[in-house]
């Protein structure tokens, strides 16, 4: 989603900052209901269901280490992972990981990952454009090269022709 708003960004539809603060805005908030899903369910919920969405009790220990080692630095790296974002969010609050902690961390990597991907739409947007010229370029060379291999199979057949038909008179 936020590849697209980039590249709306970037085709003048809306302003680059403000998707920018809303996309910073959702991720947050996205981020902060997780992490309080994990901490109202708990850890006994996310070990008795977690099967479910491919955790199981010997990877929630595994991520359950992780948190309690590396905090803020494991959940900052997560969001990047795919696949791991929602899951180390709730593990996080599962475990009761230090609210105010887990804001020191979430509020600069929920910037730099909705900046990242607006960033990504909108260089994919700007290459697009620049290739826009490319594609019809390479349009016209590829019909220029189909009308010539009609032509170049036309002439052959006639070739052929001639050296049958003359062949079938007898040359």
């Amino acid at each position: 989603m936020l590849l697209t708003v980039g590249a709306f960004a970037r085709l003048g539809f809306i302003d680059f900052w403000d998707a920018f603060f809303f996309a910073l805005l959702g991720t947050f908030a996205g981020d902060i209901f997780w992490y309080q899903l994990g901490a109202k369910l708990g850890e006994d919920f996310v070990i008795k269901y977690g099967r479910w969405f491919f955790v199981t009790p010997e990877r929630f220990n595994r991520l359950k280490e992780h948190i309690n080692h590396r905090g803020g630095i494991f959940i900052f790296i997560s969001k990047f992972m795919y696949n791991m974002n929602h899951i180390s969010e709730v593990a996080a609050g599962a475990v009761k990981f230090d609210f105010k902690k887990y804001l020191r961390f979430q509020i600069p990597v929920s910037a730099v990952w909705a900046l990242s991907f607006i960033a990504l739409g909108h260089f994919f947007a700007n290459n697009l454009q620049s290739l826009k010229h490319d594609v019809a370029l390479f349009t016209i060379t590829l019909l220029l090269i189909f009308i010539a291999f009609i032509l170049f199979d036309s002439l052959v057949n006639k070739l052929i022709e001639k050296k049958w038909i003359k062949k079938g008179n007898g040359e």
